[in-house]
């Protein structure tokens, strides 16, 4: 029997990865790599980046796969076609409430 815990909120009841999305966040404080779940939602993915990679956390951000604009951010990352694999994608500053 083998674990994988990668961490707090991720749990994994299966023994494959079919469910697991890899990501390679394009952000204005560089590149964030990282694995989530493919129902998780957008907000999920944009908050976990904004906080791993030390972005102002009061500032707006979109999240875009390609010319794609994952929107509503309530919506799973499988809802954009965010299968089992890995993905390339860009996180976006849109404005500071200055």
């Amino acid at each position: 029997m083998s674990q994988e815990n990668k961490g707090p909120g991720e749990n994994s009841r299966k023994g494959h990865n079919d469910d697991e999305v890899v990501l390679e966040i394009a952000t204005p404080n560089g590149v964030f790599r990282g694995s989530f779940d493919k129902n998780d939602k957008v907000e999920k993915v944009i908050n976990e980046v904004v906080m791993d990679r030390d972005l102002a956390e009061g500032d707006a951000f979109e999240l875009y796969y390609g010319d794609v604009h994952l929107e509503p951010v309530n919506r799973p990352l499988v809802s954009f076609g965010l299968k089992s694999g890995r993905y390339k994608l860009t996180l976006v500053a849109t404005g500071s409430g200055v």
